[in-house]
């Protein structure tokens, strides 16, 4: 939309993009229709805030939810267009020009979810040792395209051009849980398959391995490598294009723009790109620099939802997962006409595709979860900043909401769908305190980590996940999987080819046999009858799960404790000096020596401070990020600074600390007197 046109034009603009957000014909939507009686929900409205934000207009959810119609979001635009125009060009996003571009190679925070991406790469971690990644596969067909099979050399190229053009590609992640976005070297490594010569069993024998392999990789980060590619050419003139991102680098928006200007850049290797007007760092930078109002704000209505926020469903898992975690897909697809039905249908409620079928998920899950009510991880996608290009940038901005699913009273799917459709919209008005920060608020009021491993990943409305040309250029995408830490199940729902493609990417190690296929079929069979039945939408879905089906068995952890070990422990001056540090900074007494730091409330601030008091005490060399999460404990944390370096002077410096601890406020003041005197 243009800004600078008139109130009618910009009439015009919004009814034509609302009426095509929500697949309205023309001139179904006018200025004074309610948008959510018409089908608006949170995550669409999100998107229509992330779309406009990124032309330049400077407006929020909440603004929009309030007065859900045209009429008055035209009006938002255009005192918010004219706002611009007035404001002062000495600062973007209230951070001073001076200081965007400003060392760009200079160590900086990760977000909150790359946090957790890193975090959650440790094998300690509940269902941990796993990287967040998205791995494709497409396929370029020579005899029915007649086209040639890819280069090499000018694939190599372009994504040089794109590492260079995208600094999130040259991320590397920092034992301090930093991150660094490393200068351009033009250095990219390309694996290279030749199967042309091999015979076809051999070759797909061949292409089958690099596939399990690349599904379940695990990047070396903290060495900065954040992203894989390989080309293998076939013996029939077809060639695949295998691409592996961590997500800590790109979010599904971003991966969306790494394809599509990959695309470009190996399609014209002559062609000029529009320069980005920040940097991954100067979005941060930007991003924190609202961090404080967000907390007085969303941040304390969170706080007030704590006490009544469930926990996550409670499934059919084994007693141990895997020491090798296996990622598996299934996945089903709404054609076009079924696409068509089924929003038509939503439309008839006021409701939504992505909340019907986030209800469609919870009533599944609620059919083998031991507890009725849950919550649903919702990510969202949206830029949170407003401005030309910003869209184009690259990196994990990322967030999330924790939806409160409760299936426990008898209702009508279309009731329990308007009840998730509230639910939905009153978490998404605050999703600028994301997911990740809830987790660890209540982690910290209950005294134990609280994960949510299911998530609902909606990618409607986003447009088609490869456009036109990724796949005129590389071929149809035929393999696609994505992995996560502490992810039981991530259900994904995005549009492709017209219709809707639905995956479930599963940890299928860690449940019981059987029960994600009967999931799986339950929610899927509920998807058809939903678009083939009209009088399914006033039933109650829970009566039609199948009889004999596994349920949670829930069974309180037997935790034996070894007192006399622990006092033993804890009477070890090295023990007793971190005991302390750790009752200053992350709370309690520091009796509890083997309770981990994020169960008991800490997260990546209060890591830091923990590991800057240890190190003012022992020395910079004493204890980095990684080793914290290596073993986030007390003890742990006492073993992790005598192993890294000299026991008997880590012992003399904890003697002389455990005796200024011994000492009574009187007693500490005069020998502070005493030493100030000499």
């Amino acid at each position: 939309m243009n800004k600078n046109s008139n109130s009618a034009s910009l009439l015009e603009d919004v009814l034509a993009v609302v009426s095509n957000t929500l697949n309205l014909q023309p001139g179904a939507v006018s200025a004074e229709c309610n948008l959510i009686e018409a089908g608006l929900d949170s995550i669409t409205l999100m998107n229509l805030v992330s779309t406009w934000r990124a032309a330049g207009y400077d407006i929020n959810f909440a603004d929009l939810a309030k007065k859900p119609f045209v009429g008055a979001w035209v009006e938002y635009l255009r005192v918010s267009a004219a706002s611009l125009a007035d404001n002062t060009q000495d600062t973007i996003f209230g951070v001073p020009k001076i200081k965007i571009g400003k060392l760009p190679h200079a160590p900086f925070s990760l977000a909150p979810m790359q946090y957790a991406y890193w975090l959650g790469r440790d094998v300690n971690q509940p269902l941990g040792g796993v990287s967040a990644h998205l791995y494709c596969e497409f396929e370029l067909s020579a005899i029915n395209d007649k086209s040639q099979p890819l280069d090499l050399a000018r694939l190599t190229l372009a994504i040089e051009k794109l590492v260079q053009r995208h600094s999130s590609l040259r991320l590397q992640v920092c034992s301090s849980g930093q991150q660094i976005h490393n200068p351009s070297n033009n250095t990219v490594h390309v694996i290279f398959n030749d199967l042309r010569d091999k015979p076809t069993d051999v070759a797909q024998q061949l292409l089958e391995q690099y596939r399990s392999t690349y599904s379940s990789q695990m990047l070396d980060i903290e060495s900065g490598e954040v992203f894989a590619v390989a080309l293998s050419l076939l013996e029939n003139g077809n060639s695949r294009l295998h691409l592996d991102i961590d997500m800590i680098a790109a979010d599904a928006v971003s991966y969306r723009t790494l394809l599509r200007d990959l695309a470009l850049l190996y399609d014209d290797p002559d062609v000029e790109l529009a320069d980005l007007a920040m940097s991954y760092k100067d979005c941060r930078m930007a991003i924190e620099h609202n961090w404080e109002s967000i907390k007085e704000s969303s941040g304390m209505w969170w706080q007030t939802q704590l006490a009544s926020l469930p926990n996550g469903p409670l499934l059919p898992l084994k007693a141990a997962s895997s020491q090798h975690p296996i990622t598996t897909r299934r996945h089903f697809n709404i054609d076009p006409q079924r696409k068509a039905q089924l929003y038509a249908q939503c439309r008839q409620y006021g409701l939504t595709p992505s909340v019907v079928l986030a209800t469609v998920l919870a009533e599944t899950l609620a059919g083998w979860s031991k507890d009725p009510r849950f919550i649903l991880n919702v990510p969202l996608f949206q830029r949170p900043l407003a401005g030309p290009n910003i869209k184009e940038v690259v990196g994990d901005f990322s967030s999330s909401i924790l939806l409160d699913v409760d299936t426990g009273p008898t209702a009508t799917f279309v009731t329990r769908a308007r009840d998730v459709q509230s639910s939905m919209h009153e978490g998404a008005a605050r999703a600028d305190y994301g997911g990740v920060h809830v987790l660890r608020d209540l982690g910290r009021a209950r005294g134990q980590q609280v994960t949510a491993p299911v998530v609902f990943t909606s990618a409607l409305n986003l447009g088609e996940l490869f456009d036109a040309n990724v796949r005129r250029v590389f071929g149809d995408p035929i393999w696609i999987i994505s992995q996560g830490p502490q992810v039981l199940l991530d259900a994904q729902v995005t549009e492709l080819d017209g219709g809707i493609l639905i995956n479930w990417d599963c940890r299928e190690d860690a449940f019981v046999d059987g029960v994600l296929d009967a999931m799986f079929n339950f929610f899927s069979n509920t998807v058809v009858n939903l678009v083939t039945e009209p009088g399914y939408w006033d039933t109650h879905i829970g009566d039609t799960l199948p009889k004999n089906r596994a349920v949670a068995e829930v069974q309180e952890p037997v935790i034996t404790k070894n007192v006399e070990h622990d006092e033993t422990l804890l009477s070890m001056p090295i023990v007793r000096v971190v005991a302390s540090i750790w009752h200053e900074v992350i709370g309690g007494d520091g009796s509890n020596i083997h309770q981990n730091l994020f169960a008991a409330g800490g997260d990546s601030v209060l890591a830091s401070s923990l590991i800057a008091q240890i190190r003012e005490i022992f020395g910079s060399n004493s204890i980095d990020m990684k080793s914290l999460f290596s073993s986030p404990s007390i003890a742990g944390i006492a073993a992790s600074i005598t192993d890294s370096s000299d026991a008997e002077e880590v012992l003399q410096i904890a003697q002389v600390y455990c005796e200024i601890l011994d000492l009574d406020d009187d007693a500490l003041s005069a020998e502070l007197e005493m030493e100030g005197s000499l």
